[in-house]
């Protein structure tokens, strides 16, 4: 059994490791983006976007099995039961091996109707058709031997594998731009795309075996009837889970392809390759104590994990709060260098953005709790009600206001859904007391952060400065400066904070 000790310990590791992926792999995907713009189009940019997210759709075919069998691993790893690990294991591998067929089938099928899904066929050299294809063969290929990396991840040693996805980021990046510079083809950059998928996957998958060598013995272990039901229970609740982050993922693309057409798709994508690598970036910290919370979950009172899950608030709070400004007062400058003014959002588009970028980041420790609490079955129709309001809001308002009316449908419907029906599962679930406490300060968080962005982009806005180095860097100043001041002068008192920087300075000094 995992003691605090070394949970502290694997989260950190995992954290630090996961952080220097993520960072990698943004570097590579800013440079990427940048030369593929430059080199092949935006219409290319904008078929990449709808094909995407199609896939994204596509991918529902996964049924967030993963995170069934992950919350049934956390108890046999913690108590060494091969034999339960054995079981699970083959169920995931076999499971896994015929999503990537249903994927690939599915996606197939889809090819005489996209015709149906993209607006405007672009101008491009390629037949879209085998453009279509190898995205479906990247994304069904990406689910090949991946049960063994996610064993790694139930056992809390996922930063074991983060050199190799850092060099395999690094070597596809560089791969990419010499193909786009030399041969300017976008059928040659989506094979490399599929070529690293599969030696990425192999290579952890050997990694997963040196370390687990119980991953290499071939075993006809099946699961007990117990074990089924309740898998085939957590499945189907986490399906509708999966609907709805496919909804919320996939679909906007698709909307703004179908309404609109595939160059805003391309323009958005440009704005959603910051905002999303910076969200994936700062979920790191809380996807890698995802096997400790449940580890957390397994062993300790509801009073333990509510006092765990208010330092992971507070810590979420801080960090998103300084995302925000940063993104309030540093993104349209920003773009304006990177793509150009013919390639900018309006500040109220950028200001919907952000506040979607905020809402689901601040999810991060409920979506965490209530997934290591194994919360899956309990509110399983919210994600589909959720969805429908996205798709029926994103539609009524596109034809309305255009494509601010997509990113207003996904913010109502995680409003008016996940924000509050979530965090109260978790309280009456699993710390057992009212949730009201919990909407107070998430209110207060929001307030605050919102304070600070007006405060840093007024701030920028009232100095006249012309050159746009010179507005990044004070920007930059005012995003260090503002949010951090305004939390530490509100909050230093607090528990929370104490222990939050007691931590950091442990690991500032390798105590822990």
């Amino acid at each position: 059994m995992a003691d605090s000790n070394s949970r502290t310990k694997n989260t950190l590791l995992n954290t630090l490791g996961g952080f220097a992926v993520k960072i990698a792999t943004l570097l590579a995907a800013f440079i990427t983006r940048t030369i593929f713009i430059r080199t092949l189009g935006i219409q290319y940019a904008g078929v990449s976007g709808v094909f995407t997210d199609i896939l994204v759709v596509l991918s529902f075919a996964e049924m967030g099995i993963g995170a069934a069998i992950a919350y049934a691993l956390y108890k046999p790893i913690a108590e060494n039961d091969e034999i339960a690990i054995a079981r699970l294991m083959n169920a995931y591998r076999k499971i896994y091996t015929a999503i990537a067929g249903v994927i690939l089938g599915l996606g197939l099928c889809l090819i005489p109707f996209l015709g149906y899904i993209i607006k405007d066929v672009p101008d491009i050299v390629e037949d879209i058709r085998l453009i279509y294809i190898l995205y479906v063969l990247n994304t069904a290929s990406s689910y090949l031997l991946i049960y063994k990396s996610a064993f790694l991840t139930a056992a809390q040693k996922d930063y074991l594998v983060s050199k190799v996805r850092i060099v395999i980021s690094l070597t596809k990046a560089a791969a990419d731009c010499v193909c786009l510079l030399i041969f300017r083809n976008f059928v040659v950059y989506l094979l490399i795309g599929i070529a690293f998928q599969l030696l990425q996957n192999l290579i952890v998958a050997r990694v997963a075996e040196r370390e687990y060598p119980i991953l290499k013995k071939k075993n006809r272990q099946t699961l007990e009837k117990k074990e089924k039901t309740k898998l085939i229970a957590d499945v189907r609740a986490l399906f509708l889970y999966k609907i709805s982050g496919t909804v919320l993922n996939g679909t906007d693309s698709l909307v703004i392809s179908s309404y609109v057409g595939t160059s805003a798709v391309g323009v958005l994508g440009n704005y959603n390759l910051i905002t999303n690598q910076l969200y994936t970036l700062v979920m790191q910290v809380f996807t890698s104590t995802s096997a400790s919370v449940g580890n957390l979950a397994a062993t300790s009172s509801p009073e333990h994990q509510e006092t765990v899950f208010n330092k992971m608030l507070f810590l979420c709070f801080w960090i998103y709060c300084f995302c925000a400004t940063g993104l309030w007062t540093l993104l349209t400058p920003f773009m304006l260098l990177w793509q150009g003014e013919k390639y900018l959002f309006s500040d109220t588009m950028v200001c919907l953005l952000i506040i979607d970028f905020w809402m689901k980041g601040m999810l991060s420790p409920i979506s965490q709790f209530r997934t290591s609490n194994g919360l899956f079955v309990q509110g399983k129709y919210r994600p589909l009600i959720m969805a429908i309001i996205n798709i029926a809001v994103s539609i009524l308002l596109v034809n309305l206001i255009g494509i601010t009316g997509v990113i207003i449908g996904t913010i109502i419907s995680r409003l008016t859904t996940q924000l509050w029906y979530d965090p109260y599962l978790i309280y009456k679930r699993v710390f057992r007391k009212p949730v009201l406490g919990y909407y107070l300060k998430y209110l207060l968080y929001g307030a605050i952060t919102a304070g600070c962005c007006l405060l840093s982009g007024f701030l920028l806005n009232c100095l006249p400065i012309g050159n746009l180095y010179l507005k990044l860097l004070i920007g930059c100043g005012f995003t260090l400066v503002i949010p951090n001041a305004v939390i530490i002068l509100l909050y230093f008192r607090t528990t929370e904070f104490k222990e939050i920087v007691t931590l950091a300075v442990n690991v500032i000094k390798r105590k822990v």
